[in-house]
């Protein structure tokens, strides 16, 4: 059975993970091939350092402009416990904001994630789904049976970058 975004996300990664050969990166030790620092998960999320983590070049090829703001450590809602970073850029002429945000989360979390316009997504961790949220269109990762990842770019919903950076981080979770 064909899965509709498994091609675009293939060829996606692909373009993605050259882009991040031929950019080089922050100066942090990466995973081979991702452009993104190793990522260690344990109990204690909110040690992990996303920002640190994911490079800028990273956030803005997917969100198609620059950032406007150095990249925000913060927790996920009402996530005790997780850590994320936030990225912003510039409001275009259309009054349209562009923001986006990975983190990791406790595994209820994921689970207990009010359901909005659910799209599955297929070969993507332990089982992935996209999910309209509050404020963007959510991609949700569970990572193993502890943690999940978020992944979200609004006002334009970026999915096949979202994807796509979930591939790479995935490959860099140790």
């Amino acid at each position: 059975m064909k899965q509709p975004h498994r091609e675009k996300w293939l060829v996606g990664s692909a373009i993605l993970f050259l882009g991040a050969l031929a950019c080089g990166g922050t100066g942090a030790p990466m995973a081979a091939g991702t452009g993104i620092a190793p990522i260690k998960l344990a109990p204690e999320l909110k040690a992990i350092d996303v920002c640190a983590a994911i490079p800028p070049d990273q956030i803005e090829a997917v969100m198609e402009r620059r950032l406007s703001k150095a990249p925000v450590r913060f927790e996920y809602d009402d996530a005790v416990g997780s850590s994320g970073c936030w990225y912003e850029a510039a409001t275009d002429g259309h009054d349209e904001a562009h923001f986006g945000y990975v983190a990791f989360t406790h595994l209820d979390v994921y689970e207990g994630q009010p359901l909005h316009q659910r799209q599955d997504v297929f070969d993507l961790g332990q089982g992935s789904f996209f999910n309209s949220g509050a404020d963007a269109r959510e991609l949700w990762v569970k990572v193993n049976d502890d943690a999940a990842m978020v992944i979200a770019f609004g006002d334009v919903p970026r999915e096949d970058g979202s994807l796509q950076l979930a591939a790479l981080i995935l490959a860099a979770i140790q």
